[in-house]
């Protein structure tokens, strides 16, 4: 036993790169290191802006290790935990694999690697570590996030993707912050080497992210995980309010809609039928709204050179462009006012029995309109909070049993209209144009609709028994504001509320809580989007309940002329998909919010 025990020692060493353990390399990564100075060199990068990051190339010294881990690493299940941070493949803690090369390169981290941090970056560890295998194939990304959860005092990524170049995607993105302490925007980017090891502390401001892979026939193979130690407490400043979107109280400007909508969409006939729809559903589609003509000019005039966008952020929240009303060309302003009119109120108080027109009193329903433009890497996320986050109305609310009648009577002509609008309804029930399946599908939607309709329905009656309730007013991408979760031991790797589908994640996602209570009256969304002829059939819109594990229960399509009316509660989140670099051009989603 005695004699093997030097064997041992070498055969784990063997495989780390021999110039890791020279006093020269240490020296002078430390030197760097600790005095925050950047170095390139071959062997050894310091990176010192936005945040310590050190990549040590040629990590390992056997290429035949290296072959045969790859080939173990294949053979182990994984899963894809798809969420609206991420979308990747991952294993489970390696811990528990027990092939040999696989145990030998944790043994590797765990002890030689571990002790060589510890001694060179002056930061304390104990001896756990989480360590996982991630792969990333075409449009696969990981968005940005700081990796600052519980003991994580450092992170690591070994690449193991041969010949990997800018044009494949997948870099790893660091973010600066400002002066809030909030991620910025990209300021350093770290192409896969095949070979090399990068890590960093993780610290309240380690903003970063992995760039969607972009190669059709690459994968981005890395083996991650953090050293733990003894928690390090966040510094990290309360977090800014996101400054509010303007509230707009009905116009009393007269406001011809029929200049605007389809006929039939103003006949009683329908707007009952579709008034019915939405207290069984709590949702409508309606194919072409719009008459042709006129959306056919707001499509081109939405184009505008004219019109000025702005960037909303931060990025660990959302990323895509919203127009300055005051830039809007001539008709675009004039479609704004539309859906701020008395009219509008009228017409969607018909479509939905909400109580949106005011009496003078009491009753001061309001809106907020936003023209949103996106292409590709344009996102929301679940845990973002409204621009409205800090607007809390205080209504009274009680519970409708609501009832599920058939159409009321109608002509021939509307029941052709009611029959192409239940076909948008299947379409906005499916997910739209034929998807290829998404982790976010309900596996059983009629059992989704039945919960959507007890837990979520809520409608304000007058001359009821009532109940106060308080309502986080809701205009954009919604973001949880529940406390933050914990997640797994295996790696899971975002700290802030995430999403219903998957409570893990990897180095380079956790879930989020609701009360059930607190529903109470909610928003109606109403939707239009132009310009999508273009657009990925599954970069959609999606309604999910955080407390829910099947995911979203609602998904608007991206189509044109088509309006998505949408009765949302608190304890529902609206979340933009990821959109993938498949999209070419812009494409523009029209928000509204209806306050009752």
């Amino acid at each position: 036993m005695t004699e093997d025990e030097p064997k041992r020692k070498k055969l784990k060493s063997s495989i780390l790169s021999e110039s890791l353990t020279t006093e020269d390399f240490q020296s002078l990564f430390r030197t760097h290191w600790q005095a925050s100075t950047p170095l390139n060199s071959p062997s050894l990068e310091v990176i010192a802006t936005p945040f310590r990051v050190c990549k040590i190339s040629n990590f390992l010294n056997s290429e035949n290790f290296l072959e045969k881990l790859i080939t173990e690493l294949s053979d182990i299940e994984t899963r894809r935990p798809e969420t609206d941070l991420y979308s990747f493949e991952q294993t489970s803690d390696l811990a528990n694999v027990d092939t040999e090369k696989i145990v030998q390169l944790h043994q590797l981290f765990q002890n030689e690697l571990r002790n060589w941090m510890q001694t060179n970056t002056g930061i304390e560890l104990n001896t756990k570590i989480s360590m996982s295998s991630t792969a990333y194939s075409d449009t696969d990304y990981l968005l940005c996030h700081d990796d600052h959860l519980g003991d994580r005092r450092i992170a690591f990524i070994l690449y193991l993707s041969k010949n990997w170049t800018p044009e494949d995607g997948g870099s790893l993105d660091l973010f600066d912050t400002d002066s809030s302490g909030l991620p910025r925007k990209i300021v350093r980017s770290l192409v896969p080497e095949y070979n090399s090891l990068v890590f960093f502390e993780v610290s309240d401001n380690t903003y970063h992210q992995v760039a969607e892979v972009t190669s059709p026939d690459k994968r981005r193979l890395t083996i991650n995980g953090w050293f733990h130690g003894p928690i390090s407490p966040s510094t990290r400043p309360p977090r800014p309010e996101i400054e509010a979107s303007e509230f707009h109280e009905p116009s009393a400007i007269a406001e011809d809609l029929s200049f605007w909508v389809v006929e039939s969409y103003l006949c009683e006939g329908i707007k009952k039928g579709i008034q019915r729809e939405v207290e069984k559903k709590s949702y409508t589609y309606l194919t072409h709204f719009l008459r042709e003509e006129v959306y056919n000019k707001i499509s081109a005039e939405i184009m505008s050179e004219e019109i000025k966008w702005i960037r909303m952020g931060p990025p660990d929240s959302r990323n895509y462009e919203v127009a300055d009303e005051e830039s809007l060309p001539s008709t675009l302003k004039q479609f704004y006012e539309m859906f701020k009119s008395i009219e509008m109120f009228k017409l969607l108080k018909e479509y939905t029995e909400l109580d949106l027109v005011p009496d003078g009193k009491d009753m001061r329903p309001k809106m907020v309109i936003q023209l949103q433009r996106w292409t590709k890497g344009c996102y929301t996320l679940l845990y973002d909070k409204e621009d409205e986050e800090n607007l809390v109305s205080c209504e009274k609310a009680e519970d409708d049993d609501l009832s599920n009648p058939n159409y009321c009577s109608k002509s021939e002509e509307e029941f052709a209209e009611v029959e192409e609008h239940e076909n948008g309804m299947n379409k906005l029930e499916n997910g739209g144009r034929e998807r290829k399946g998404s982790s976010s599908s309900c596996e059983n939607p009629e059992e989704e609709k039945e919960k959507f309709m007890r837990r979520k329905k809520r409608r304000i009656r007058k001359n009821e028994p009532n109940s106060s309730t308080t309502s986080d007013v809701a205009g954009e991408e919604e973001r949880g504001t529940f406390p933050l979760d914990s997640h797994d031991s295996q790696g899971s790797d975002v700290r802030k509320i995430r999403s219903p589908s998957d409570s893990s994640g990897n180095d380079e996602g956790s879930g989020d809580e609701t009360d059930e209570s607190d529903a109470g009256p909610g928003t109606l969304d109403v939707i239009m989007q132009f310009n999508t002829s273009r657009v990925p059939e599954d970069v959609t819109i999606d309604y999910v309940d955080p407390k829910e594990p099947d995911g979203a229960f609602i998904h608007v399509p991206p189509e044109d002329n088509h309006l998505c009316l949408v009765y949302r509660t608190m304890d529902t989140s609206r979340v933009h998909k990821y959109v993938n670099h498949y999209c070419e051009g812009y494409f523009y989603n029209l928000m509204c919010s209806y306050l009752e």
